[in-house]
């Protein structure tokens, strides 16, 4: 057998290893020398390259939403705004009239940051408006450029839509130089010249400003060129209104039938990545230009990064694996041995290796500690937890008998002073919800493990689940710690902490007043227990010490009975904001109020609230407003905020409910009147108080309801829809005109003349006649 420093070679555990180490540095290898080779070199170029088109795509999408939108925008105003049509085509404008059709420029200019100026031009009584002065005259304005551009007329504009050019001009002393894309819009005379234009300037730098915003994220280039190789847009302003078409590029561009694509050019020897997009409408194209090795040399760096992280992976792999050797199986095999030597009958098979015979020795174990740990964890925490219980319902005695017990069982309660606490889990009903009961146990468990940690410094506590949200602390104060209330509260907030930081649930802790014997922890408890209730008015995660005012019987406040009648009567007119801020009010006021006091008016108030909404609402639909059970769940939430919330919410719906059966039981009525009416509408007798009977309400109520949903009167919509049959009649028969008023229900022939041809503008003959020749 051959040793290397004592280390067998021939073990199959060994042998395993050094293969394992082996392999895995090969495999790694080979794994990231093919990917570095192959698919992340080609992977990152094609990211690259994506990246262009990417970024000039957006860059086209931001720059055809602002030219689009401005261009349409204008375009639907110029063809249909009045105001503006009248500004630049009417005859004469008074001081008024020039001031509202300024201050309309202004508002345009200020709804869009894209936009510098607006005009309108009207040529035939020499007048322009703008949005950045007061009317002048066409000669006079201050824009000569765009004046002379608008006198050459339809020859210029043949250029395309957006119209590049440098304003320099000089307003109040103020010199103005900017670049500019204006938009015209106007309509040309036979001789090519125009008698009234809008015209829209937008800002170049702006527009340039958004584009790079929105294709940002590489050294580019960015340019919007129109069809005729203008530069309309350019991230170098030394190229702006230059015709750049007989650049190569530029003309492969402006000749491809294809909407977008990508080039390779050689500038200046230079490689460029060109990529560009053309909108379809109104005749411009958006191009990127990206240096190759800008993009390229990032996947150059990362490949020699790869080869760089490889080498030193696989030296690092080598020198741990034979490291690890003997580090690892060494006392592996020590153990295997001890184990071996220990054991008094097999626990393994003959042939087993170190790994499997310690395997199977631990397996033992942990099969002898979990029986062990289970028979005498059931019987000790039953019986802990009942004996701590008996302590906090005074039902224990200090006697030998139960000394023993207590120093049997490991709990730590002689000596004194005691304090008793009680820990309730906030809003467990909801926390109940959304885990299951194992959950729940363990965050218990890991309530109590925090507290009885964090408790070390300050007492010796006994903690055991009380009911499913409370946990009880019993506490066994030192002799030399200050007996009052301040100095636990220091204790009681570190435990809060702690939960908070490591627990997805809040807590609130209550607790007594010192006791110097344990029979007496059972006066600690009750006290921690009333300071519990009070969670209520001092909200959820907070430290409640017992006060004497808790358990002192106290003259009983006075309910607020003007508060709960008036926020009664706004549930019944359905004003939210004032029953809103009532409610606050009441709750508010019976904040201060005794516990037991709290809970009396709450309940009364629900009560009354339900004998409300059992008035406005039906029985089946106030179950699903969560009414009926309100009073039920009083003592379930923890809060006042949380009560109000919810009796708020639930009130609120009530009253929806309320306005939404309300609106049907009207188009109910009206369904029901205007059915009469299409049935009895020939009867001459018919009166509005037989078409009220045939909805058992008020005559004056069912007018305000047809009138408020129809528009119109019930008399008017009979009389409408007499006529309406009589047009009916008149067309599809021969009857005389006097026969037809009597099958519509008009007995007199004259009043029947004389109102059709005020309904319909002709007389029933005329009406005849004009409808059978059409």
């Amino acid at each position: 057998m051959i040793r290397i420093r004592g280390i067998p070679l021939k073990n199959s555990v060994l042998v395993k290893t050094v293969f394992f180490h082996s392999m895995l540095v090969l495999i790694l290898v080979s794994v990231v020398s093919f990917f570095m080779t192959n698919t992340v070199s080609r992977g990152l170029t094609k990211e690259a390259k994506a990246s262009v088109d990417t970024m000039t795509e957006q860059a086209y999408h931001t720059a055809d939403v602002l030219l689009r939108s401005t261009y349409y925008y204008f375009g639907q105003l110029y063809t249909n705004d009045t105001e503006i049509f009248n500004a630049m085509y009417g005859d004469e404008f008074t001081g008024m009239q020039s001031k509202r059709i300024r201050d309309k420029l202004v508002d345009l200019k200020a709804a869009n940051p894209l936009i510098e100026s607006v005009y309108i031009y009207n040529m035939n009584h020499d007048i322009v408006f703008s949005s950045e002065s007061t009317r002048n005259t066409v000669d006079s304005f201050y824009d000569n450029e765009m004046t002379e551009l608008l006198k050459q007329g339809q020859k210029f504009f043949s250029r395309g839509v957006f119209i590049p050019r440098r304003e320099r001009f000089s307003y109040d002393n103020t010199p103005v130089d900017m670049n500019l894309l204006s938009i015209v819009y106007t309509q040309f005379k036979q001789d090519g010249t125009s008698d009234g234009a809008l015209v829209v300037n937008l800002n170049q730098q702006t527009l340039q400003e958004l584009i790079s915003k929105a294709g940002q994220g590489i050294s580019r280039q960015s340019m919007i060129i129109n069809q005729h190789g203008m530069v309309l847009s350019h991230s170098d302003p030394q190229f702006l209104m230059k015709r750049i078409a007989d650049e190569r590029y530029i003309d492969e561009i402006l000749h491809s039938e294809h909407t977008r694509g990508q080039i390779s050019v050689s500038i200046k020897g230079d490689n460029y990545l060109v990529a560009y997009l053309k909108s379809d409408q109104l005749g411009w194209i958006a191009i990127s230009m990206v240096e190759e090795n800008s993009i390229l040399g990032t996947v150059i760096m990362v490949q020699w990064f790869i080869l760089s992280i490889t080498g030193l992976f696989i030296i690092i792999a080598i020198v741990s694996a034979i490291l690890s050797i003997r580090s690892i199986y060494i006392p592996v095999r020590n153990l295997a041995r001890k184990i071996g030597g220990s054991s008094t009958k097999p626990l393994h098979p003959p042939h087993a290796n170190e790994y499997e015979m310690i395997e199977s020795w631990i397996s033992h174990q942990e099969e002898r500690v979990q029986d062990l740990q289970s028979s005498m964890s059931r019987h000790r925490d039953a019986s802990k937890r009942e004996l701590l219980k008996e302590i906090v319902l005074g039902q224990f005695k200090e006697d030998p008998n139960n000394l023993k017990r207590l120093h049997s069982l490991g709990i730590d309660l002689a000596g004194g002073p005691y304090l008793a606490a009680a820990i309730r889990i906030d809003d467990y009903y909801s926390l109940s919800n959304r885990f299951q009961l194992k959950d729940q146990a363990l965050f218990k468990y890991a309530i109590m493990n925090m507290v009885d940690e964090t408790l070390v410094p300050y007492c010796t506590a006994e903690l055991f689940e009380y009911n499913e949200d409370t946990i009880a602390v019993l506490m066994n104060m030192a002799k030399d710690q200050p007996n009052n209330a301040d100095a636990y509260l220091k204790a009681f907030h570190e435990v809060l902490g702690n939960i908070r930081g490591y627990l997805p649930l809040s807590v609130t802790i209550s607790f007594g007043t010192v006791v110097q014997r344990l029979e007496q922890m059972t006066y600690s408890w009750h006290e921690a227990c009333q300071a519990a209730q009070y969670r209520i008015i001092h909200g959820t995660g907070t430290v409640i010490p017992y006060v004497p005012e808790m358990s002192q019987r106290m003259p009983a406040d006075e309910y607020p009975y003007q508060l709960e009648k008036m926020i009664t009567d706004q549930m019944k007119t359905g004003n939210k904001p004032k029953h809103r801020a009532l409610v606050n009010e009441f709750f508010e006021t019976i904040s201060k109020y005794h516990y037991e006091e709290i809970m009396q008016y709450l309940s009364q108030m629900v009560i009354m609230s339900e004998r409300v909404a059992k008035v406005i609402t039906d029985d089946d639909e106030l179950l699903h407003m969560d009414m009926s059970s309100l009073s039920e769940s009083l003592r379930q939430w923890d809060t006042l905020a949380y009560i109000k919330d919810e009796y708020i919410r639930i009130c609120e719906k009530i009253m929806d409910f309320r306005d939404h059966d309300f609106s049907l039981r009207g188009v109910k009525v009206v369904d029901k009147v205007k059915a009469y009416i299409h049935m009895e509408y020939s009867n001459p007798d018919l009166t509005i108080d037989d078409l009220v009977k045939q909805t058992g309400m008020t005559k004056n109520h069912v007018r305000k309801i047809f009138n408020d949903l129809c528009g119109e009167t019930i008399s008017q919509y009979l009389s409408n829809y007499r006529f309406e049959k009589a047009k009916e009649l008149l067309t599809q028969t021969d009857y005389p005109a006097a026969r037809i008023s009597e099958m519509v229900g008009i007995a007199n022939s004259n009043y029947f003349y004389v109102s059709f041809k005020k309904y319909v503008g002709k007389s029933p003959q005329h009406y005849r006649m004009e409808h059978r020749l059409n």
